[in-house]
């Protein structure tokens, strides 16, 4: 990677899942890192349950020791109305048992990983935005910040749909699906049929997601394929129950960016791809991809790998398992007899 005299080893923007699991990734293996978080608190967000395969990730991170703690419910599996009758999909089980799935508070989760993150000696700076990223050559050369310019030997964009590097790179993004916009909300009060575990139906006309996050609180996520839902719209069982927030709304098209890493930069979590929540894995992946950027920004710092095999390994893993996915996404739309998505 670039030599010469940098402000950090690593510098992330962004310091959510993706971002929070790079930096510890990278400090574990005594790499300098600085993190720049444009917002003081995190505020809430849709993606609180979690697969049970995030939990070795989490273990493996550091933050196993506080799961629980930080859980506010857990399930076996979740009830699946979905080209067929009402089912209830488990997880499946080994010798411990059942495996379960669990919800988590986004702004609390997010929060105890990025302060793990700075546990290992990064240097979290919240409340910096970033105004811009100079480049050449097809790497990242300066980061302009509020506070000034800083430089890296690796930059990994962790800003989500707000994609820095591909804004400032001039990257674009391969759609694989029809635009799908999901809307979705939070609702106070009481639902006893979902407090067990979570639903997803479908038919013809769109999706719905539903799940109690914790006491009294429950979320909402719809699709609909025409986009026609309205803005005061709540699930029938959801019906009567006080709105939290007002309704809000994602671009969940599927899309991948055409280049996912560089000479001395990769992008992960929604930086990098995005589908729909019916892939189920949203957090999971977004960790993940923190978790490769690290070790191959590690490696290529080291000297294990050039800059140009750990920006062309990572692009090929990131872009097999979004193909994979996209293949199994199209499997499961294909039940509703959807024939754009299946």
């Amino acid at each position: 990677m670039a030599a010469g005299r940098h402000d950090a080893d690593i510098v992330i923007i962004g310091g959510g899942p993706a971002g929070s699991a790079a930096a510890i990734t990278c400090a574990k293996r005594g790499l300098s890192v600085v993190v720049l978080e444009r917002d003081q608190v995190f505020g809430e967000r849709p993606g609180e349950t979690m697969h049970p395969g995030v939990r070795p990730i989490l273990e493996q991170l550091g933050l196993g020791n506080r799961i629980d703690a930080l859980a506010t419910g857990f399930h076996a599996g979740i009830w699946i109305e979905w080209g067929g009758p009402p089912r209830f999909q488990t997880f499946g089980s080994d010798a411990d048992g059942p495996w379960q799935g669990f919800h988590l508070w986004r702004p609390d989760f997010d929060g105890a990983l990025l302060s793990l993150a700075g546990d290992f000696g990064v240097d979290v700076r919240r409340g910096v935005s970033v105004l811009g990223i100079a480049g050449e050559h097809g790497a990242i050369r300066e980061i302009e910040t509020e506070y000034g310019t800083m430089t890296a030997r690796v930059v990994i964009d962790a800003t989500g749909r707000v994609r820095h590097l591909a804004r400032q790179l001039d990257i674009s993004y391969q759609p694989r699906s029809p635009r799908l916009i999901a809307r979705y909300g939070y609702v106070t009060g009481s639902c006893p049929v979902r407090d067990d575990a979570p639903k997803i139906s479908g038919d013809m006309s769109g999706w719905t997601w539903t799940a109690r996050i914790r006491d009294g609180l429950y979320q909402w996520t719809r699709v609909d394929f025409n986009d026609v839902a309205k803005d005061d719209w709540l699930p029938e069982e959801f019906q009567g129950m006080a709105p939290l927030s007002r309704t809000r709304g994602a671009d969940v098209t599927w899309r991948i960016a055409e280049r996912l890493a560089g000479p001395n930069w990769f992008m992960a979590g929604d930086a990098a791809a995005t589908l729909d929540p019916t892939s189920s894995r949203g957090v999971l992946k977004s960790i993940l991809t923190g978790v490769m950027s690290g070790h191959l920004a590690d490696a290529a710092i080291g000297g294990k790998l050039t800059p140009q095999q750990a920006a062309s390994y990572y692009h090929q893993w990131l872009l097999e398992w979004f193909d994979k996915d996209v293949t199994h996404m199209k499997q499961f739309y294909r039940l509703l007899g959807h024939s754009e998505l299946g």
